[in-house]
């Protein structure tokens, strides 16, 4: 196929070169760029197959009269054919490269403003960029200049394009051994040789790079507001992609413009700056002038006057996982405040320093923007316990208290007040993202230690979540992830009383039935994970399942289960297949006489798989078929009357077939 392909390339050149003005779409020059780059990876010269490839390049670069798809399939293409070194000599001596790659040479023509043809160019140059030749023709041809004024190019694809391909520019730049080698001892010396040669040849290149960074990263006026951000996520892709000592000089070069950024306080600049200073921090030894510089940096964001500023840069700092204790410790406190506030739960001691933030956030916190900055806090408590002790401003059970106070005060019929920020209560009761946040944060605290102690509260507010007729289907699914965790992580459930139990059972038989399926699918879902869950012990003093503590065993679980297999939503039939089969399989692995009720099932599932008109409940039959006759131990035998019935026959094809 592919020699036929070849064999027919020159006429299909022609015809792009008659018609290539008047494409529908560029869908087949993309595809046959594709082909060409299979050919190119190989191994295979590309000129030698398709020799036809050079005089096609050479006339469109000449002729104006393409059209804007052609003339961008026409760089890529030249960038394609010139990675290669023997592809580079051919259009070198064709001086096609200087033509084609020179964006004088399309702004004379008209055609620069076109953003096809641009991201044509910038693409077509990341592919010529592969070798040494190319980056001494791109530094000859001084390159440069228009690939840095297209940085913050008016087209996102071509600015994201564009910042890739200096990325790619730089990396060539670096000192080869700094991108990481393995090799011998002559390997390593040749690699030193060439970064002197390199660095020699390419350092003009590199204060371009840096005295525009430094340049472009003072934000002078607001309309200038969008290039900044863009020039922020391409140095903070640079930090983090290049090496020392390329690294370093462009921290060194910026540094005191991020500086000077950092005292504007402009709030849509704060996430790519922290990305900018924690990227360059991540690499830099602790004893070294311009870490403790970015330091300082983070230490000014910490202390802005704006509090949702402040939260972003104290959630980025525990991101980060930052080396300097008091760092973390007091972005802990900042992202504790919010919780503190608005629930009166002192999870902080005084503290002077930040007691002009605490006014700042309880006024934000009477706002309806309180519920982005609560969501903050929430989300970041999974970093927060993973903390050394001695650097959390309070136990992690108190911390637990206050989410659990915070529950009550987001569920519509719950009573509760807070001692904390009463104005808040009004925009946070019933908010389902308030509510999936913290019940999140709690199934991370659920291993905390001393945790038993709040284990009724945690069942407590569950239970009211679970019957609570306001609760998303998305913060019921939550609340039954968090009983799963919680059950699992504290074996001892003597605690649960009656009257505790009642409501659970009350609060599952009422989800089984609500009108929303997503709703009785979770808890369909749930019925089956509580099963999964190690054994515990109980009031009895007994060691027992879960599912029997909560909800009374399979007596109550398996009805519920046989009714969801004639629900009408095929995504509950398919979860009810799954639960009845974790909650009945140990029982069939004792090679004893089928029960009525297990039989009953079986035929349950044959009626699935022949009469079920969706695909999600017969699927699950099946895998679930395949599980319990697949079972070393679970012979054809052991089935006895009914093993070798019509049905079953029936079953096993059915189950082959599938």
């Amino acid at each position: 196929m592919d020699s036929q392909c070849v064999s027919i390339l020159p006429r299909v050149c022609g015809v792009l070169l008659v018609s290539g003005s008047s494409l529908p779409d560029d869908t087949s020059l993309e595809k046959l760029l594709d082909w060409f780059t299979t050919i190119a990876q190989t191994g295979t010269s590309l000129l030698e197959a398709c020799p036809c490839l050079v005089d096609f390049v050479s006339k469109v670069a000449f002729d104006y009269t393409s059209g804007s798809s052609i003339l961008s399939f026409t760089l890529k293409l030249t960038g394609l054919i010139g990675a290669s070194e023997d592809g580079f000599k051919v259009l070198k001596e064709c001086s096609v490269l200087k033509l084609v790659f020179n964006p004088q040479h399309w702004q004379e023509a008209g055609l620069w403003e076109d953003p096809c043809l641009r991201i044509g160019w910038i693409q077509g140059l990341k592919m010529i960029l592969k070798h040494s030749e190319a980056l001494s023709f791109f530094a000859q041809a001084d390159l440069i200049e228009p690939l840095l004024q297209l940085q913050t190019d008016s087209s996102l694809f071509v600015a994201s394009a564009a910042n890739q391909t200096l990325a790619q520019v730089l990396l060539l730049c670096q000192s080869p051994s700094s991108v990481g080698h393995n090799g011998s001892k002559n390997r390593d010396l040749e690699h030193n040789s060439a970064s002197m040669e390199t660095t020699q040849n390419y350092s003009g290149i590199i204060t371009k790079v840096s005295d525009y960074l430094n340049k472009s990263v003072v934000l002078k006026e607001i309309s200038q507001l969008p290039g900044s951000q863009q020039i922020l996520r391409l140095l903070a892709m640079l930090l983090v992609r290049v090496g020392p000592p390329l690294r370093d000089t462009l921290l060194l070069a910026v540094i005191n413009s991020l500086e000077e950024l950092v005292t504007t306080s402009c709030s849509q600049l704060t996430v790519p700056l922290l990305d900018v200073i924690l990227a360059a921090n991540s690499g830099l030894r602790d004893d070294c002038v311009p870490k403790q510089r970015l330091i300082r940096l983070l230490w000014v964001m910490l202390n802005m006057k704006k509090p949702v500023d402040v939260m972003q840069a104290a959630a980025a700092v525990l991101r980060s996982h930052q080396s300097d204790p008091a760092l973390s410790a007091h972005s802990a406190r900042v992202l504790l405040l919010p919780l503190d506030i608005v629930t009166g739960v002192s999870l902080l001691d005084e503290n002077s320093t930040e007691e002009e933030l605490r006014i700042l956030i309880t006024e934000q916190l009477k706002r309806k923007s309180c519920i982005s900055m609560i969501c903050v806090c929430l989300s970041n408590i999974p970093q927060i316990t993973l903390m050394a002790s001695d650097c959390l401003p309070c136990p992690q059970r108190l911390i637990v208290t206050a989410i659990l106070l915070l529950l009550r005060l987001c569920c519509v019929d719950s009573s509760s007040s807070s001692a904390g920020c009463v104005e808040v209560v009004r925009f946070i009761t019933g908010n389902s993202k308030v509510q999936k946040c913290a019940l999140e944060a709690l199934l991370v605290l659920s291993k905390s230690p001393g945790v038993k102690m709040v284990l009724v509260e945690v069942f407590k507010v569950l239970t009211e979540y679970l019957n609570s007729h306001s609760s998303d289907p998305s913060v019921l699914q939550k609340s039954y992830q968090a009983v799963i965790k919680w059950v699992g992580v504290c074996p001892d459930l003597s605690c649960i009383t009656d009257q505790l139990r009642e409501g659970f059972i009350q609060a599952v038989r009422k989800r089984a039935c609500d009108t929303r399926w997503e709703a009785r699918d979770s808890t369909v879902e749930f019925l089956g994970h509580l099963v999964g869950a190690p054994s515990c012990w109980a009031f009895t003093e007994q060691e027992m399942e879960p599912s029997d503590v909560l909800l009374g065993g399979r007596s109550f679980t398996v009805p519920l289960l046989k009714e969801a297999l004639q629900d009408p939503e095929s995504y509950v039939r398919a979860s009810s297949i799954s639960a009845l089969a974790q909650t009945l399989t140990p029982s069939w692995q004792d090679g004893t006489a089928l029960t009525q009720e297990q039989e009953d099932i079986v035929t349950q599932l044959q009626e699935v798989l022949f009469q079920d008109s969706e695909g999600f409940a017969r699927r699950a039959a099946v895998k679930v078929s395949l599980i319990w006759t697949g079972r070393s131990n679970f012979t054809p035998w052991s089935w006895q009357n009914w093993c070798w019935t019509e049905p079953f026959r029936i079953l096993r094809h059915l189950i082959l077939m599938l």
